[in-house]
């Protein structure tokens, strides 16, 4: 059999493990990417600096109860990661001191450098290619730096189409982030910034986006205040010279070099993303759910459907359980936590529970005050408004430094983390009304999930709040609004228009979103164009909407209308829910069972359990 897998990131690579693991025949296996082993995110060639946001103990290529597995945690503190360092040509990899030195600080709950897994991602590669080298029923193909373009059905086998043209009987593709098609605004941004000799970085890889024409006369707009918002800020300022300093007290101040451009920073919700908390976990250590169950769901079906409400309310107090949880431990010592925490599981309401426990009403758990932390300020000027900001920032700081299973508000929201697996239930198993997923769950919910926990660790907030007090960096209040106009690009807040902010760079700090409506990847394109593709259709009362993600088999990610093609991770975003996840060690990972399910498919071997979730 002839297999191709295209795309040799994490995904590519866990469904190579799993066809060596599973394989009963004679197997060619063609591996392509466009960039290299790792794709495009986790190339060993990235500035030191930009870290992940999981701890190395919870990341994984390797299947639960694999022989002579290694988590990151693991690899780092082997020899393995040495050695496989030290073999590194210094020509092509001009980082490899910077590797080293790395590795010698890193803890299992640190969160590493992109750079360092991507140097993980390619000693396991090492390891798969021996393992085929040794078996006489294993043939492996690389095809590196190359694009695959197209893919034309040709009876019953494929012809994959890049510099050479490849017959297989067999495609299962994992793009990862990819391209799309500027929208209107964007390219408005883009043909106003070549008129008027501005930069205009619309969204992509912060690692790969030119930067050298901002010098420190610029002033630079940045809108998002997310994970790439981050590298950014990374970039412009300890990339250009500049340190941090930590004094006695751990508290970081920022000394300038002089190369900084001024930066002015927004987004429509106006603060940056929640901190991830030190990790106090063991590497197979999730919070199980108590109210978002398999068992919960079913009672809240109605004709067959979880009604938003319902769903938003069970996930909510699984979070604010784990919350009054930590809180009572640190804070209340007269209050009995066990019989508490009794009374919450066992309530027709927690709320009143929570009322009578002795908490402070202060102490409550607001939601509202959680998702609009700014909500009711009142703004006056930019400087009051960073006042705010650093008040909030300092809170988070401080919560989060407590650690995971410490700090009450991080602490909690790392909830929602542990709760993917639940969540991927109700997505997977079409448990929401399509109203409810169109208009509720794809909008202010996917939001705030983002916004609650899927920030940076909490070492990119301290620096935050240094270069804020350094007076590199400025942040917006709500409601960012951006125009062309005078030669320069201008913003404001819409809640405070009085303030006007002219910039010579304006930066899209986000990656493109998953989406194989507006893609512009050739190959899904081509795909669409020959009919072998096609999005899911979600149908409305009133009209069809075309999701995100490419319609697939929910049971084996099989591509509908393509029983040998497959498809998973980023081109189901969507379907799925967070896609774009490395697996983690010990804890019956979905994105292990997947890849295992996916390869078993490919094999035509019997799958037991179907990836269905919970």
């Amino acid at each position: 059999m002839d297999i191709a897998i295209i795309g040799a990131g994490p995904r590519g690579l866990l469904l190579l493990n799993n066809l060596i693991q599973n394989n009963n025949q004679q197997l060619n296996i063609h591996l392509f990417d466009r960039k290299n082993i790792g794709g495009r995110v986790w190339k060993i060639n990235q500035p030191i600096d930009l870290i992940m946001n999981t701890p190395a103990n919870e990341l994984t290529l390797f299947n639960d109860e694999q022989a002579n597995s290694y988590s990151i945690a693991d690899w780092i503190k082997s020899d393995q990661s040495s050695k496989f360092i030290q073999s590194l040509d210094e020509n092509k990899y001009p980082n490899k001191k910077n590797l080293f030195n790395a590795i010698s600080s890193i803890k299992d709950n640190s969160y590493v450098p992109r750079a360092i897994c991507g140097a993980y991602c390619n000693w396991f590669f090492e390891l798969l290619k021996n393992k085929i080298n040794k078996d006489n029923n294993l043939n492996l193909s690389l095809h590196l730096n190359q694009t695959v373009n197209d893919i034309q059905k040709d009876g019953n086998h494929f012809i994959v189409k890049s510099q050479k043209n490849y017959t297989v009987d067999k495609v299962v593709f994992s793009l990862g982030q990819q391209e799309n098609k500027l929208s209107n605004t964007e390219k408005s941004f883009k043909k106003y910034a070549s008129e008027n000799k501005l930069t205009y970085i619309p969204p992509e890889y912060a690692d790969e986006a030119d930067l050298s024409s901002i010098n420190n006369q610029n002033t630079v707009i940045i809108r998002g205040l997310g994970l790439s918002f981050n590298d950014y800020v990374s970039r412009l300022t300890k990339e250009r010279g500049g340190k941090f300093i930590k004094d006695e007290n751990g508290k970081l101040s920022y000394h300038k070099s002089g190369n900084e451009p001024k930066i002015f920073a927004g987004s429509r919700r106006g603060i940056p993303y929640y901190p991830k908390a030190i990790s106090q976990k063991q590497f197979d250590e999730n919070y199980p759910a108590y109210f978002l169950t398999k068992d919960n769901i079913n009672k809240h079906l109605k004709d067959g459907k979880l009604p938003f409400k319902a769903f938003q309310k069970l996930l909510r107090l699984d979070v604010e359980y784990r919350y009054y949880t930590f809180l009572i431990q640190k804070d209340y010592p007269k209050i009995n936590l066990e019989s508490f925490q009794n009374e919450f599981l066992n309530s027709d309401n927690p709320i009143e529970v929570v009322k009578k426990s002795g908490l402070s009403s202060e102490a409550m758990f607001n939601w509202d005050l959680i998702l609009n932390p700014v909500a009711g300020i009142k703004i006056t000027n930019m400087g009051d408004y960073q006042d705010h900001v650093k008040t909030w920032l300092s809170t988070v700081i401080n919560d989060a430094r407590l650690g995971s299973k410490t700090g009450p508000i991080i602490g909690s929201l790392e909830m929602l983390r542990d709760l993917r697996n639940n969540i991927r239930y109700v997505l997977a198993n079409n448990l929401l009304s399509n109203e409810d997923y169109v208009s509720k769950y794809k909008g202010q919910f996917s939001s705030n999930i983002k916004f609650l926990s899927m920030g940076a660790p909490v070492i990119r907030s301290e620096e935050l709040l240094a270069l804020i007090n350094a007076g590199i960096i400025e942040i917006l209040p709500p409601q960012m609004q951006i125009i062309g106009a005078n030669h320069k690009f201008i913003t404001r807040s819409a809640f405070y228009g009085h303030q006007i902010i002219q910039g010579d760079a304006l930066i899209e700090a986000r990656t493109n979103a998953p989406n194989v409506n507006i893609t512009d990847n050739p190959l899904l394109n081509n795909l669409k164009k020959n009919n072998m593709i096609k999005p899911q259709v979600i149908q409305l009362a009133d009209d069809d909407v075309n999701n995100s993600s490419i319609d697939i088999n929910v049971e084996n990610d099989q591509v509908k209308g393509e029983p040998n093609m497959f498809t998973w991770g980023l081109n189901t975003e969507g379907l799925y829910f967070v896609t774009s996840a490395i697996p983690r060690p010990g804890v019956k990972d979905d994105i292990l069972t997947a890849a295992d399910n996916i390869s078993k498919n490919i094999l035509n071997l019997p799958v037991k359990n179907p990836t269905k979730y919970m």
